[in-house]
């Protein structure tokens, strides 16, 4: 019975959170904004992410490429794609500071090297409607807000994509109190580095890449910035009209997650633990209609499944029946990432390594 309560709980927590998940609105004129995208070893993506943006762009709108030391052919893709398209700079990437963390430190040059008012972050794997970059400025009005961010639709070519991969909205729906998401406190930083914008006077004023310069959870680390200094950031549901190919490998999937699934708990043991424990309890409801099938683990397991089916259906995701396969693959990688930075091993993620 306590385990039909708790998924019961867990169940209507999470509709009443998904309620507070607030769309984009209509687009609206869009004032000079610098599009700002880091990019190494993204020759696969250059071609999807440039005709995704070319029809995207108004005026004022400027796209800035940070070309980062790249192992294979992302320039000369960069400059085949772009052509003779004014609309577009390629930067340069300059050698890696002591420090900072890769994808930081582009964010960091691009910033610096830019002047427009607004900075919309974007990575490299990501496509974009035509009436995104309208939509988000006219978010972050309604929001009242200075950082807006929020997750896309994932598509999951591999199979531990499909597994982990919308984990990503199940975390947020079913741990961030949406309907507190613009309190102004540091432990409600919630934010998705695929796409932020950000008001720059406020960006440059909380000291913007620079005050995280070592982080490998850049987006939840920036956010925690804007908060502390008392900015309004918002987490809004942006999956309609933005995609992100993550992961073109199973690899790729293990390795990219467990960069930073630890590190988004600030590698706190405490947290990890609560974070077993919840997850651990959904999928001892599956469990239990495993071995002793009574209509108490078949309502708790239908608590959970329908709880993931709420999330799907709000982020476009498709394979809500695989969640006790995702319980399995999460609690595996965290207790993975709790091991190996009890161990100190470190990882390696796009040629560079990290502690």
């Amino acid at each position: 019975m306590i385990l039909f309560v708790l998924t019961g709980l867990m169940f209507l927590f999470t509709l009443v959170n998904l309620a507070f998940l607030r769309p984009l609105t209509a687009p609206i004129p869009v004032p000079p904004t610098a599009l700002c995208i880091p990019l190494r070893n993204e020759e696969r993506n250059v071609p999807k992410l440039i005709n995704s943006l070319k029809p995207a762009l108004t005026a004022g709108c400027h796209v800035y490429l940070y070309e980062d030391r790249s192992e294979d052919g992302t320039y000369d893709a960069l400059v085949r794609e772009i052509a003779s398209d004014d609309r577009f700079t390629i930067l340069r990437g300059v050698p890696l500071t002591d420090g900072w963390s890769g994808k930081v430190h582009a964010c960091h040059q691009l910033a610096i090297q830019t002047r427009e008012p607004y900075l919309l972050f974007l990575d490299a794997d990501v496509t974009i409607d035509p009436s995104f970059v309208g939509r988000m400025h006219g978010t972050l009005v309604r929001e009242g807000a200075v950082f807006l961010s929020g997750f896309p639709r994932f598509p999951t070519p591999t199979w531990l994509g499909k597994l982990l991969i919308p984990m990503q909205h199940v975390l947020i729906a079913q741990h961030l109190p949406l309907f507190w998401r613009k309190v102004r406190h540091p432990a409600f930083a919630a934010a998705n580095g695929m796409n932020v914008l950000v008001e720059r006077t406020s960006y440059e004023e909380v000291g913007g890449h620079a005050s995280i310069h070592d982080s490998l959870i850049d987006d939840i680390d920036l956010c925690r910035e804007f908060k502390r200094r008392k900015k309004v950031t918002s987490l809004v549901n942006v999956s309609p009209y933005i995609t992100c190919d993550m992961y073109a490998t199973n690899e790729e999937v293990w390795n990219g997650f467990s960069k930073n699934v630890f590190k988004g708990m600030n590698e706190a043991v405490g947290i990890a633990l609560y974070f077993s424990l919840y997850y651990g309890v959904q999928l001892s409801a599956f469990i239990f209609l495993l071995i002793r099938p009574d209509w108490i683990s078949l309502g708790a397991s239908l608590f959970v499944l329908f709880a993931r089916l709420a999330i799907d259906l709000k982020s476009g995701g498709r394979h809500f029946w695989l969640h006790p396969f995702s319980l399995v693959a999460y609690l595996v990688l965290l207790t993975n990432a709790v091991v190996r930075k009890w161990r100190r091993k470190p990882i390696t993620w796009k040629g560079r390594m990290y502690h």
